[in-house]
Order: structure tokens, then sequence, then C-alpha cells
């Protein structure tokens, strides 16, 4: 979980949206989907971190946000942008949440992310 190490995390854990000032990222969980189903894959990029022989149920919860794969260490990236014309500040409410990171048996690094996946 380089980013995490190199990047400012906010002391804080998520709780309701707020403004998150001097971090880059702050402590949280995903919002669990209840009865998800898989809709589609990619069987290349599943293999880059290593989850292409997992089953589609298996996929379903760690994809979804209720179980967490071994070693994940999830955070919501902070963000920041304009809103109905007026800047919105930086914001860490899940809508990348970062669920850790994958090294490859080649020494590349992914970085594996749900997107949307805020309370």
């Amino acid at each position: 979980n380089t980013a995490l190490r190199r990047l400012r995390v906010s002391p804080d854990f998520h709780g309701p949206p707020r403004q998150i000032e001097g971090a880059h990222f702050i402590r949280t969980r995903p919002a669990p989907v209840d009865q998800p189903h898989l809709v589609a894959k990619s069987l290349p990029a599943l293999a880059l971190i290593g989850c292409d022989r997992l089953e589609n149920s298996v996929l379903e919860q760690v994809f979804s946000g209720i179980e967490l794969l071994p070693g994940s260490d999830p955070a919501a990236h902070c963000y920041c942008g304009h809103q109905f014309g007026a800047f919105a500040g930086q914001l860490g409410d899940g809508a990348a949440m970062y669920l850790g990171e994958v090294k490859t048996a080649r020494g590349e690094r992914w970085e594996v992310q749900l997107k949307g996946a805020g309370p």
C-alpha cells in the first residue's frame, strides 16, 4: 500500500460528508451493496491483480464492498472541484475508494479501486 505510506492520510475516520484538508486520503470502508450481481468482468484485468481464478460469487462480494481481500487497506481518495458553478472544496466521500495495492511477479504495482463506493 505504497500510496498510503507516501501520501498524507487524514487522522480522522470517514464520517458525514465534510471538507478534508491537508490529506490525500481519509480512512473509510466501502458502503456494501445489497444482493450484488456480477454483470461483466475482464479476465485480463483480473489476471493483472491476481484475481482471475476467483469464483464469480467471491468477485461479487469483493467488488461490491461487502468483503475485503487479504491486505486491503481501504481509504477514500480526496478530490476537489466545482459543483453547480461553485467550488465544492476538497472532499473524501468515497467517489474513488482505494482498496489497496497489488504487486505482480514482474514487480509491477497496481492500485485497486472501487468507483462510487462511498456512503
